[in-house]
């Protein structure tokens, strides 16, 4: 079965950053699609069609290094919204993006193609903030679909078995929150990962719990290179737009950060 990353490739630093990470890690038979959008002639363009990705040589092809282990590298391309070529890349198993990219949001700390891309990812995505092999991973778990998607997609990547994780689940009165916890980490564990487990507890005083405050800290104490999570949480709303944790974990993470959806739920 041959796995695919799918590289939106917007040429920016932001996108720069994304590809190293990318060659960063090893892939042993993996393939990269590199796709770059451009914009659609106004005359020709059509809101509701558009000419199919096909495959072309850039002035400035991407390159992986032997290291990376990669059975290929494809350059694809077309006019239209980036946004729609990569949610219509549903043949990937993973989309890599980075955090910041060209066009009206690229001052915003994460750019449009992203921030779209968060709201209802069809594959996992990982918006790239840093060029550096993956050692160290923080996955937060609710016991959600949404959160076992994450930590699968994780126990799937080739690279997962010389990492670290930290399995963070946040204490919010139910009693089976150690058990999503315990039942991650054996997930990690069979994959090779080592793990460890942290069940949060928050403050017995206060009206709600709120898990997001208590995540970003652990994020700022145990200083992952990768956080992992459901895009939706047990009680979030499963489509359309982002959790909130989710969230706010990609908006102010300073790591790169995986998204992943159950899309059984839909």
């Amino acid at each position: 079965m041959t796995h695919r990353i799918t590289f939106g490739d917007d040429l920016s630093a932001g996108a720069d950053i994304a590809w190293g990470w990318i060659c960063a890690q090893t892939w042993p038979g993996w393939t990269v699609d590199v796709v770059h959008v451009t914009d659609p002639d106004p005359e020709i363009a059509s809101l509701f069609t558009h000419e199919p990705l096909h495959e072309h040589t850039p002035d400035r092809p991407r390159v992986a290094a032997s290291m990376t282990d990669l059975a290929s590298v494809r350059h694809l391309t077309t006019a239209y919204d980036p946004r729609v070529i990569l949610c219509e890349k549903e043949d990937s198993d993973l989309i890599v993006v980075g955090a910041r990219g060209t066009g009206l949001l690229k001052a915003m700390h994460i750019g449009s193609t992203a921030e779209w891309l968060m709201r209802c990812p069809t594959t996992p995505l990982v918006i790239a903030r840093s060029p550096e092999p993956v050692q160290s991973i923080l996955v937060a778990v609710d016991g959600s679909a949404h959160a076992r998607a994450a930590v699968d997609t994780l126990a799937h990547l080739p690279w997962i078995g010389s990492c670290r994780v930290d399995v963070v689940a946040v204490q919010d009165g139910d009693d089976e929150i150690r058990g999503h916890a315990r039942a991650a980490a054996d997930v990690l564990e069979a994959a090779g990962a080592e793990v460890a487990v942290h069940v949060l507890d928050v403050d017995p005083t206060a009206i709600t719990v709120n898990p997001t405050y208590r995540i970003l800290d652990a994020i700022e104490e145990l200083t992952p290179d990768l956080v992992a999570l459901g895009t939706h949480g047990r009680t979030g709303v499963t489509r359309l737009v982002v959790g909130s944790v989710a969230g706010a974990v990609a908006h102010s993470a300073a790591c790169s950060v995986l998204l992943a959806r159950d899309t059984s739920t839909d």
